[in-house]
């Protein structure tokens, strides 16, 4: 079909094109806002997004920072994307391919030992019994507790969360109908992983550092916090509930690197009707009489709309886009108080060699490469990168994850040339410019350094490396305090609470206006499951009129064709 503006949209009328006034616009092109758009465009609706870079994805893209080298520059693999999406969105359709990184991690230590983590709940107790035979033992029934987690979890993703009043009862009877099937046991274990921490999860389990450190790593994936903190154990299982081709937990790397499934879901868009622009700024969301009625954007153009919808960050949204007049009180006082901050800094290196880790004397390409590698030797060693981050410094000895995106795609560099993409903790989230240029070259010598260690030789084979913190994600961007969620990931900022409470279920306190980014439930991830969630409750409020209209011309139309 045609992606020029027409008088239809899947063989039916767009309600907003007679007068230049759009159903819903869209702001920002992340792959929340593109999943929610087109979902939207299949309900009939006539759908604008507005994105402010060169090209869609947000923080799912791949960019040339040295010509040849295309760098997934900040989100670098995808897990969390749900099967249904991917099959709703018809996805594999439009480009969308997607390999299973294997091992799931290869993490080596100085002393020429590796302990390895696969898919397969078997092999990787089998790994583990070379140190250890009761963690091995452990293991199984720890990977079938985690499981039974996912599942339950899962349960709760394509909710749209009830907000905490007495007028929403109805559907919170609804809710615990449908999770009828949890026993106490089921919940109480629930309620000590959202408030306890990783490390007393893992002292529960295991005995030795190295497997508490190895199976640690996604306690503080993108989080500000540390292996010992609270709640630090839910961010782990929100790592481990992904689904990849039918495997639990799996890892991928995306054919062309990120942009291949923001540019995959970009297509779904269009075919579906929806218009995307991108080198587009807005301003503010235009507010007559207590709804959103628009857009403006920065050259001072206004859009129409009758509902808008924002991809961008709860803080961005609320106190940018909106302002403080349009807000009540209460509101303003809740969205500042909303945390969002992490430690994450990407490094990104272009190699003249693939490395060797000690330990490793099997090929290469080979286990440390198709996989995920990290340096995570114990929980205490983890701690103490995120003390040093607690207290205003970059981590003397960073966690380091990396992927090796060339192994398996070699398109994505020059020739004989490969990519290694590196997700570290910590820098601290709040250094102002000035203070974090000071520190980048030191932290990305650093982070060399320690591969180095790991990998001799290394160091030799760097040909660029580009380094971006927290205050590099935010400008960037727009993730505030780097934080790749849109905000903390913690209870009291989870399900109903997110992103702040009276406002979970996608809306806001302007009528017209929703959110569909991370800032909301389900949280943080390349899922797309909140730009769904976000759809399903715009549709519904949308449906009766648009249906209306649907039934009126259809009628006109078969009469006119003579039909009965």
């Amino acid at each position: 079909m045609s992606m020029a503006r027409g008088p239809q949209v899947n063989g039916r009328p767009r309600v907003g094109a007679a007068t230049g006034s759009r159903d819903v616009i869209v702001v920002g092109g992340g792959h929340n806002g593109l999943a929610c758009a087109t979902y939207l465009a299949r309900a009939g609706l006539d759908v604008l997004v507005l994105e402010r870079a060169d090209q869609v994805g947000g923080a799912a893209v791949t960019d040339e920072p040295w010509p040849g080298y295309h760098v997934s520059t900040a989100a670098y693999v995808v897990s969390l994307v749900p099967p249904k999406i991917v099959a709703e969105l018809d996805l594999a359709r439009h480009g969308y391919e997607v390999t299973i990184l294997a091992p799931d991690y290869y993490v080596p230590a100085v002393d020429g030992t590796s302990l390895t983590l696969w898919g397969d709940a078997r092999r990787t107790a089998a790994e583990i019994a070379r140190f250890n035979a009761h963690d091995a033992e452990a293991y199984l029934e720890f990977d079938a507790s985690l499981a039974r987690f996912g599942e339950m979890l899962h349960e709760l993703m394509f909710v749209v969360p009830p907000n905490l009043h007495l007028r929403e009862l109805a559907k919170w009877g609804a809710l615990a109908t449908r999770l009828r099937k949890w026993s106490g046991r089921d919940i109480a274990d629930l309620v000590r992983l959202f408030t306890i921490s990783a490390a007393d999860l893992l002292d529960e389990w295991f005995d030795d550092d190295r497997v508490k450190g190895a199976l640690g790593t996604q306690a503080i994936l993108g989080a500000w916090t540390g292996p010992m903190c609270p709640g630090s154990a839910y961010v782990l299982v929100h790592h481990w509930f992904g689904e990849i081709d039918g495997q639990p937990g799996a890892w991928g790397a995306v054919k062309g690197g990120m942009s291949g499934i923001s540019n995959a879901m970009a297509a779904a868009a269009r075919a579906a009707g929806v218009e995307i622009r991108t080198g587009v700024e807005v301003e503010r969301v235009v507010v007559s009489g207590e709804r959103a009625t628009g857009v403006e954007l920065a050259d001072g153009t206004l859009l129409h709309a009758t509902r808008v919808v924002s991809n961008a960050h709860p803080t961005t949204t609320y106190l940018d886009l909106v302002g403080e007049a349009h807000l009540p009180d209460d509101v303003i006082r809740d969205i500042r108080r909303y945390r969002s901050r992490s430690g994450s800094v990407k490094v990104n290196f272009a190699l003249s060699e693939l490395p060797r880790p000690t330990a490793w004397t099997g090929p290469v390409p080979g286990d440390p490469h198709t996989g995920i590698m990290a340096i995570s030797p114990s929980i205490e060693y983890l701690e103490r990168a995120w003390d040093d981050a607690k207290y205003g410094r970059a981590s003397e000895a960073p966690y380091v994850e990396m992927v090796f995106p060339t192994a398996l795609d070699p398109t994505l560099a020059p020739d004989g040339r490969h990519l290694a993409l590196c997700f570290t903790q910590f820098a601290p989230a709040d250094l102002t410019a000035e203070q974090w240029d000071a520190q980048r070259d030191d932290y990305g010598r650093r982070v060399t350094r320690l591969l180095d260690e790991h990998c001799p030789g290394f160091a030799d084979s760097v040909e660029h490396i580009e380094v971006l913190g927290p205050r590099d994600l935010e400008d960037r961007y727009g993730l505030i305090g780097g934080s790749i969620s849109h905000g903390d990931m913690s209870p009291d900022q989870m399900f109903s609470l997110r992103p702040i409470p009276g406002y979970g279920d996608y809306r806001t306190p302007i009528k017209g206006l929703y959110l569909c980014g991370a800032g909301t439930h389900p949280g943080g991830g390349v899922m797309g499951v909140a730009g769904r969630n976000c759809a399903s409750v715009v549709t519904k409020e949308a449906r009766s009129p648009v249906a209306n209209t649907w039934a009126r011309t259809g009628a006109r139309v078969r009469r006119t064709r003579g039909e009965r």
